[in-house]
């Protein structure tokens, strides 16, 4: 790091991601350093000093995020992520005196979609998904059922609670209370605690998991973060969970879906089931409820439905041309 920056910016990165370390979680952390570095080396090689920076310098700065081309190129939603990391390191250096102003405050955030993408499944297809899962035992290789049952096990979590995997891959068993039904999730995004909730369904899998299946589990398989409810870091669960789903959608004819796209089907699902939006926003644990409305986008399908089953006049319609 010495190599890269001066003395004082060195000295100024370290003090920035230290202070963070401990208030946000371990893969806000890395975020954290990356982008942080990447910002002050950038000013670095212009030869503007960091607490002198200015808000045509914020300007430059953000110009030339976007004018990034080829393997290089950002999204909107990247831009966004390291202007939020600039507005965050002068909120910090305000805070310890470092400097008078945020230049980054006058800054405008590019404009993001607000996509869910494809990575959902409707009902239909969910059911169809955690169905043919429940089917683990059915394998006559023990190394596939065990495979089997663990994916199904970790997509009942998934689906259950719309938590992240790197919340579960960061489970310890003391963190489930299958009598209350709830998991206590620490560290989370943003560096905060919360509780999750459970399905009785969920609650069930879960207790066998606890007092048999994981015993077993781990004896066979994971065993490196043995202290952990599932065994494994979050590269390792996500990968080996998301290949699964790619395998299993397929042979079953559904789009494919990977971790995350639990958390974006329950919070549709539940919408759908006519659940309150700030009942959701708790459930997934979004500390602003914007961050839930995504889920209120419908697509035309859905609008195609509504309309043929909630227009007023669709049934005389029906009627008249049948007559």
């Amino acid at each position: 790091m010495q190599n890269i920056l001066s003395e004082d910016n060195n000295k100024l990165y370290y003090d920035f991601i230290n202070y963070y370390k401990h208030r946000v979680s371990p893969k806000g952390f890395i975020t954290i350093k990356s982008i942080s570095l990447a910002v002050i080396t950038w000013f670095q090689a212009k030869n503007i000093p960091i607490n002198e920076i200015t808000i045509k310098n914020a300007i430059e700065y953000k110009k030339y995020l976007h004018e990034l081309e080829g393997d290089k190129k950002l999204c909107p939603g990247s831009i966004c992520n390291y202007l939020k990391m600039s507005r965050k390191l002068f909120r910090y250096m305000i805070k310890f005196e470092l400097t008078q102003t945020n230049p980054f405050n006058e800054v405008k955030y590019p404009r993001c979609k607000d996509n869910l993408g494809r990575n959902i499944l409707n009902e239909i297809q969910m059911n169809k998904l955690m169905d043919t899962l429940k089917l683990f035992d059915n394998p006559q290789n023990a190394k596939e059922r065990l495979e089997r049952y663990r994916l199904h096990t970790i997509s009942v979590l998934l689906y259950s609670t719309g938590i992240r995997i790197s919340e579960i891959a960061s489970l310890l068993p003391e963190d489930i209370d299958i009598k209350r039904r709830e998991i206590v999730i620490r560290n989370g995004k943003g560096g905060k605690s919360r509780k999750a909730f459970l399905s009785g369904y969920a609650a069930d899998v879960l207790d066998y998991y606890l007092h048999y299946g994981r015993k077993i589990m781990l004896s066979r398989g994971w065993r490196k973060h043995s202290e952990k409810l599932f065994g494994a870091d979050t590269a390792t669960l996500a990968n080996a969970v998301n290949k699964r789903l790619e395998y299993i959608c397929a042979s079953i004819g559904i789009p494919v879906i990977t971790c995350h796209g639990f958390r974006h089907s329950i919070g549709t699902h539940l919408l759908k089931a006519g659940c309150d939006i700030r009942h959701i926003q708790l459930i997934l644990g979004h500390e602003k409820l914007n961050s839930t409305q995504i889920y209120t986008r419908v697509n035309s399908s859905d609008l195609l439905n509504i309309i043929d089953n909630y227009h007023p006049r669709q049934p005389l319609l029906t009627r008249q041309l049948t007559a």
